[in-house]
C-alpha cells in the first residue's frame, strides 16, 4: 500500500514568520486558551507571571533552541536525526520518546479539538438546552457513541488536509491563515469582556501581584506549564527545525516563539476571565471552564450566543494549529524513516488514530469504569505523555546535547544565522543546557510522580 518515496529534496519553511507561526501554533493549544491564565491566577497574578517568564526564558527557551539546531543540523526528523549524530548507540531512544510523545497525545487530543467543532455547531442548533443545564449536556454530549465518532473523524480529516500541500504549502500556508484568526476571535473576544459590568476583577485576578501565593510549587507550576507549552519534548522542534534555512536566526526564532505562546494566553485569559468574574463564576474549574462555565456565561451575555459560536471557534483553530504540528512529526517519523509518500502515510494515520481515539470515546461511557492506575484511559493517556514522556523526552535531549553530542557543537549551529552571534544567549547556552535546564525537567518529573506533594499539604 505504501510508495516508497526515495530522493526527495527536503522541503524548507519559506520564510522566519512562517517558521515563528508554525512552532507558535503548535504551542497555543485548547489548554493553554484557558489554563495558562488560570495557572497565573491561583499563583499570585502578576507575581507568578513573573517567575514563569524567567523559567521559560532560562529553561524553555535553551530547550527550543537545541531542539531546532538539532533538527536544522541534521536535516533530519527526531529519530533520524539522533541515529545521524550518534550512529550505532542507544540515543535514538531521544527521538523515539518524542515521536511516541506526539502520537499518545494525537490518541485523545482530536477528541477534545472535536468537541470544539461539536460545541461550535451546538452553539448555532442546540443553543438553548446547551446552557439551560451546560453540566448535564456536557456528560450527554461526551457520553454518547455518534456525535463524538463524527467530530472526531472532522478533526482528524482537516488535521490531514492541512498536510496534503507539505512544509510551505500546507504547514506555513495554513498557519499563517489560522492564528491571524485565532488574534481577530480573541481581540473581539477581550473587547466584549472587558466592557462587561465588573470585569475589572478578572484583570486583577490575571494581574494583580499576591506575594503571599507564591511559595515552590509556583516555581514547578511555572516550570511545568512552560515546558508543556512551549512543546518541547514532542520532537515538534525538531521536526520544523529540519525545514529551517540556515540563513534564519533561529535565537529571534524561538524568541518570538517564546513571546507569542506567552501573549496569546494572556490575551485569551483577558477574553475569558472578565466575563466570568463579571456574571459571577467561579474561574477554577478546569476543563470545565470551556465546556461548561463558559457557555453558561456567554448565555447571560447580550449577543452571548455568536460569542459562544466564536469561542469555540478559537478553540478549533488553536487545536488545528496544535495538531498539524503533532502530526507532522509523524509524518516525517515515517518519510525519513521509512521512505513512504506522504499522502498515503497521512491516509493510513487517520485511520490509527481514529481506531485509537474510540477508547477515548468510551472512556465517557461503557470503558468509564475500566481504570489504569486509578484513571480512566482517556486521563491515564493525557498524564502519562504530558507528565512522564514528554518530561523525560526533554531530559535525554538536554542530556544527548550536553554530554554526547556537545553543547559547544550546537552552540555554533545556533550561532549559524543569529544577527548577534556573540549574545549573551548564546554565550550562556552551554551551562543552561548541561545544569539548569537537566536540574528543572527533573524537578518537572519529580513533582509530576508525587515526590512533592507531602512539601504543599
Amino acid at each position: 500500500m505504501f510508495k516508497i518515496n526515495q530522493g526527495q529534496k527536503r522541503e524548507n519553511f519559506t520564510s522566519q514568520i512562517g517558521v515563528v507561526l508554525a512552532a507558535a501554533g503548535s504551542a497555543i493549544g485548547i489548554g493553554n486558551v484557558w489554563r495558562f491564565s488560570y495557572v497565573v491566577g491561583v499563583n499570585g497574578g502578576g507575581a507568578f507571571l513573573l517567575i514563569y517568564i524567567i523559567c521559560v526564558l532560562f529553561v524553555g527557551l535553551p530547550l527550543i533552541l537545541a531542539e531546532l539546531a538539532l533538527g536544522r543540523e541534521t536535516k533530519k526528523s527526531a529519530v533520524s536525526a539522533f541515529k545521524q549524530m550518534a550512529p550505532k548507540s542507544f540515543w535514538w531512544i531521544a527521538g523515539a520518546t518524542g515521536v511516541l510523545a506526539s502520537f499518545l497525545i494525537m490518541t485523545y487530543y482530536p477528541l477534545v479539538a472535536g468537541w470544539s467543532i461539536g460545541y461550535m455547531y451546538e452553539s448555532i442548533v442546540n443553543w438553548v438546552p446547551m446552557t439551560t443545564d451546560p453540566a448535564a449536556f456536557f456528560e450527554s454530549y461526551v457520553s454518547g457513541t455518534a456525535k463524538p465518532v463524527i467530530v472526531l473523524v472532522i478533526s482528524l480529516i482537516l488535521t490531514a488536509l492541512t498536510l496534503v500541500g507539505g512544509v510551505a504549502k500546507g504547514i506555513e500556508k495554513w498557519c499563517k491563515i489560522l492564528m491571524p484568526i485565532f488574534i481577530v476571535i480573541i481581540c473581539i473576544l477581550i473587547v466584549r469582556s472587558l466592557t462587561l459590568p465588573g470585569a475589572f476583577e478578572g484583570v486583577k485576578f490575571l494581574f494583580l501581584p499576591d506575594f503571599s501565593k507564591l511559595g515552590l510549587h509556583s516555581f514547578i507550576d511555572a516550570l511545568g506549564h512552560g515546558f508543556y507549552s512551549l512543546s518541547v519534548g514532542m520532537a515538534i522542534m525538531i521536526t520544523y527545525g529540519s525545514y529551517v534555512r540556515d540563513e534564519e536566526d533561529l535565537i529571534s526564532t524561538s524568541i518570538s516563539v517564546l513571546g507569542l505562546d506567552t501573549v496569546t494566553a494572556l490575551m485569551a485569559g483577558l477574553a475569558i476571565f472578565p466575563a466570568v468574574f463579571a456574571l459571577g463564576f467561579e474561574p477554577n474549574s478546569g476543563a470545565g471552564l470551556a465546556f461548561i462555565t463558559l457557555p453558561k456565561t456567554f448565555s447571560l451575555m447580550p449577543f452571548g450566543q455568536v460569542f459562544a459560536v466564536l469561542f469555540f471557534l478559537l478553540l478549533v483553530v488553536s487545536a488545528l494549529a496544535s495538531m498539524m504540528s503533532l502530526l507532522q512529526v509523524l509524518v516525517a517519523f515515517l518519510e525519513d524513516e521509512f521512505g513512504f509518500k506522504k499522502r498515503n502515510i497521512l491516509i493510513v494515520l487517520t485511520i490509527i488514530l481514529f481506531a485509537a481515539g474510540i477508547p477515548s470515546i468510551l472512556s465517557y461511557s461503557s470503558m468509564a469504569e475500566f481504570k489504569i492506575f486509578g484513571m480512566t484511559y482517556f486521563d491515564f493517556m493525557d498524564k502519562f505523555s504530558a507528565n512522564v514522556i514528554v518530561p523525560v523526552t526533554g531530559l535525554l535531549t538536554a542530556f544527548f546535547v550536553a554530554f554526547r553530542y556537545g553543547a559547544k557543537k550546537i552552540q555554533e549551529q545556533i550561532a549559524q544565522g543569529a544577527k548577534n552571534p556573540d549574545s549573551f544567549l548564546i554565550r550562556a547556552f552551554p551551562f543552561l543546557i548541561k545544569y539548569l535546564v537537566p536540574i528543572s525537567v527533573i524537578l518537572i518529573l519529580l513533582s509530576a510522580l508525587g515526590v512533592f506533594n507531602f512539601i504543599f499539604e
